[in-house]
């Protein structure tokens, strides 16, 4: 299923670089399979990804749209929150 953006992809990738720079800088197996294109799948607690990729209020919403583009480059990005842990205790 492919998903429909608002933009290309291009211009996507442009919006998410700083994202993206800082994901590779974090994690060589994301790095190595955003360059060559490999099926990659990613988990982080929402805390650490909000101080990787700054957003300016910590929830999972604000990285909907970012996971979107990385889903169309075959990467799944995981994303917990301690609010999902707590429910389940």
């Amino acid at each position: 299923m492919t998903k429909k953006f608002k933009h290309s992809l291009a211009v996507e990738e442009r919006f998410f670089s700083l994202d993206i720079a800082a994901l590779k800088e974090h994690d060589c197996g994301f790095k190595n399979a955003y360059e060559n294109g490999n099926e990659y799948h990613f988990g982080i607690k929402l805390s650490q990804l909000f101080i990787i990729c700054p957003r300016k209020v910590q929830r999972k919403q604000q990285y909907q749209r970012l996971q979107n583009f990385l889903q169309a480059k075959n990467i799944t990005l995981n994303i917990s929150s301690r609010k999902k842990e707590m429910k389940n205790n």
